[in-house]
């Protein structure tokens, strides 16, 4: 068997004259280190700026999906789901008065203006176009009538002889009676509607109100205003992008606490683990999350749900690679210089190894195609970049400063030791005894496809939420919770077959929900109101469109994009598998008549389209991330034995983990939260890295003569307690996420923390009796 001796830490005179390595900065130019790191803390802040909350609904879909370009088309023709407002007055006021509807109109018109609004739908201008346009008809109705009568008294002037003065007079005052005549005529055949005009009392109350005066027509409309004529009025915003902006601004605050809960629960690990020297992890794990989020502020990444567990895992994970850092300063003899340039040339290849791995195995995430879960991948990875650099520029140079002030800080504990000889006893187990638990580990894997996801909105959006409880208000009153939209294209979208089908597919899709979906507009009801009841013909249809504003028909029809709508309401809040059965009842409608072409849109195909495309991601993207980091551990080791064992015990935990979660959800009849099912890659490319630093001591040992048995030993003494500290500083990292009031980012930290702990406590017991056995 070849040997050969193990490098010394004590470094010949002439050493200090060699050339400067990337292994040899930190102990040859510390400051020159710390002053980049100092001009990147710098710029990170600038970055840190330009982080924004996002929550955004098409975060959950592929954009290159078909569905994606559905929801597209209706977003630009219509708008994308409404935000819904409520106004209610004060006790004993009435809301129906011309103040507020002048008030109200004021508010539509300035957030028509706004930044990402389509549509404005409101009771103030409604009752402005009604007015206009009536105004407008009159006007032309009677002005058409008044000519006709002037024309008629010139001719008859003419014909009896009288002069130009007399004609004139005759004609205007023909004109006069005609206009007058007109505007009783229509003044009595509309008796309620009064003066068409936004602050008549009788108009207003003719346009808003049910004939019996009493109920009021239910409109959807936007925002609050400080306008004087709305003083007295409460407004209560909700719908869908209220429920998702509320979900942002938890993420966003939520950074506030966890982040220094998170810094000062791995300071705790660290400094129980391995002494007072690792206070420096407070520098080291807080400029790594800083570096994160200001590279992602400048990468223009958001904080989303799933991106806002990143930056706590940070802290961990820069905490951990300073643990090893300190580890194995630890126990390197000489003086403050040799002992970091020897702990640098020993730690910087493997934790380095460790971490091109986890960012390989986060990166697999980026080719879903699911926004959020790309963002996630592409955060995390710039993580483990930013971790690992903190503690190059940042935790090396320290340690050196450290070490030449107080010395004694980084000798070794009797903590550490203690700690070393308890993990090398449990390292005893027999190959065989290892080999039985890998198989029961790697079958819990079979579990993920039948691991249920949580996909009620009531349990995805923060405890005593306020726009879920607002939301829930709105829908007592109005008795919808949301829409889901069916949609006709095509080039003559509004033909009277188009229509005829539409209508028919609208009350068999309503008839058919079980109560869930109730038709609330849509062009054969629009067509059909303004025809006594019943379906135009083409000729009438026409007409229609020509007399009736835009402002109305464009809610069901966009002439330019070729596109009819149909609106159904969702009568209380529904589970996303609800809304894919839904969906499915739209899509399954019938085929339109030839040249058109059906489909859903609206946030329950938005929400179908993401929960399809999770389920199937999970798999493949699990499986891609450890292909990914076995790859890339082939490529470091160049041989296939050290890289399946650096990797297989994760892997194993990972299964028994996925395992557990299904069996945990199928006893307590609880259901995953989306990002949860992807918790299997997670942990595989972050708890690699502990079997990578076991294996490189073992390898060192054995590349120094010592026997298999007393290599695994040696190994567990010497990394086993920085690989446990690691361990419980990543798991600290992700456990305060359990203190975030979004569930689902609470039961990722949960799952993640304790799945982090599952695998050290795999990697420390199987590794060894599998390296004794396969890597003698």
């Amino acid at each position: 068997m070849a040997t050969k001796t193990i490098a010394r830490p004590s470094t010949p005179s002439g050493e200090s004259a060699s050339r400067v390595t990337v292994l040899t900065a930190p102990s040859r130019w510390p400051l020159l280190l710390l002053v980049v790191a100092i001009l990147l803390s710098a710029g990170s802040i600038v970055g840190l700026l330009r982080l924004q909350p996002d929550a955004r609904v098409d975060l959950l879909i592929d954009p290159n999906a078909s569905a994606f370009k559905d929801q597209a088309l209706f977003a630009d023709a219509f708008g994308a789901d409404p935000v819904v407002v409520m106004a209610r007055p004060g006790p004993g006021a009435s809301l129906i008065t011309p103040d507020h509807i002048v008030g109200l109109s004021h508010l539509e018109g300035k957030l028509h203006q706004a930044a990402g609004v389509k549509k404005v739908y409101g009771p103030g201008t409604l009752v402005n176009t009604l007015a206009i346009s009536t105004t407008t008809v009159l006007l032309n109705v009677c002005a058409q009538e008044g000519k006709s009568a002037e024309t008629s008294a010139r001719q008859q002037a003419v014909a009896a002889g009288k002069s130009q003065a007399q004609q004139d007079q005759a004609g205007q005052q023909a004109f006069q009676q005609a206009v007058s005549a007109c505007a009783q005529r229509y003044a009595k055949a509309f008796p309620s509607l009064g003066v068409p005009a936004v602050n008549s009392p009788t108009f207003i109350q003719g346009v808003l109100l049910e004939p019996d005066g009493q109920k009021v027509r239910p409109f959807w409309t936007s925002s609050s205003s400080d306008l004087p004529e709305l003083k007295d009025l409460r407004f209560t915003a909700s719908g869908s992008p209220a429920l998702t902006l509320s979900v942002a601004d938890s993420v966003f605050n939520a950074l506030r606490f966890l982040v220094p809960l998170a810094l000062v629960a791995v300071l705790i690990v660290a400094m129980l683990a391995l002494g007072v020297s690792t206070l420096l992890t407070i520098a080291v794990a807080a400029l790594g999350a800083l570096w994160t989020a200001g590279v992602a502020g400048f990468l223009g990444l958001p904080v989303t749900p799933a991106t806002l567990v990143v930056l706590p895992v940070v802290l961990g994970l820069a905490t951990d690679y300073f643990i090893q850092s300190v580890n194995r300063v630890m126990e390197t003899p000489g003086t403050p210089k040799e002992r970091v340039s020897v702990a640098a040339r020993r730690i910087l290849p493997s934790t380095g190894l460790a971490a091109v791995a986890t960012a390989a195995g986060m990166l697999a995430f980026v080719l879903s195609g699911i926004p959020l879960v790309r963002q996630f991948g592409l955060f995390m990875a710039l993580g483990v970049a930013m971790a690992y650099l903190a503690n190059y520029l940042v935790g090396l140079p320290l340690l050196l400063f450290l070490a030449r002030m107080i010395p004694s800080v980084l000798n070794a504990t009797n903590v550490r030791a203690a700690a070393g000889r308890r993990i090398a006893s449990i390292a005893t187990l027999a190959p065989a005894a290892a080999i039985a638990i890998v198989v029961v580990g790697l079958a819990g894997w079979a579990a993920l496809p039948a691991i249920k996801i949580e996909t009620d909105p009531t349990q995805l959006v923060p405890a005593q939420d306020s726009a879920l409880a607002q939301a829930e208000q709105v829908r007592k009153e109005v008795g919808l919770a949301g829409e889901i939209d069916l949609v006709v294209e095509g080039r003559d979208a509004a033909s009277t077959d188009a229509v005829k089908w539409l209508d028919e597919a609208s009350r068999r899709i309503a008839a058919q929900s079980g109560g869930d979906l109730k038709a609330v507009e849509s062009l054969p009801i629009f067509l059909a109101g303004f025809n006594q009841g019943t379906l135009p013909d083409a000729s009438r249809t026409t007409l229609i469109f020509d007399r009736i504003p835009s402002y109305f028909t464009g809610a069901v029809y966009d002439n330019q994009r070729g596109l009819a709508l149909s609106i159904f309401g969702l009568t209380h809040v529904t589970s996303v598998e609800r809304d894919r059965s839904l969906v499915s009842s739209l899509r399954t409608v019938g085929d339109p008549p030839a040249g058109l072409r059906a489909f859903p849109a609206g946030l329950a195909v938005v929400a179908d389209a993401a929960l399809s495309e999770l389920q199937g991601d999970q798999l493949k993207l699990t499986l891609l991330a450890i292909a990914l980091i076995l790859l890339v551990l082939l490529i470091g080791y160049r041989r296939v034995t050290p890289a399946i064992l650096a990797v297989l015990p994760t892997v194993v935990a990972a299964g028994a983990a996925t395992g557990l979660l299904f069996v945990v959800g199928s006893v307590l009849n609880q259901r995953s939260s989306p990002i949860t099912i992807l918790l299997g890659g997670v942990v595989v490319a972050f708890a690699t890295e502990f079997g990578v630093l076991w294996l490189a001591r073992y390898r060192s040992e054995r590349a120094g003569g010592i026997d298999p048995a007393d290599a695994a030993r040696v190994a567990s003494v010497r990394v086993g307690p920085a690989v446990a500290a690691s361990a419980l500083a990543l798991a600290a990292g992700f456990a305060v996420l359990a203190l975030s009031s979004v569930p689902m980012v609470r039961d990722f930290g949960l799952w993640s923390a304790f799945d982090l702990l599952l695998a050290t406590a795999a990697v420390l017991v199987l590794l060894p009796p599998l390296a004794r056995r396969w890597y003698a």
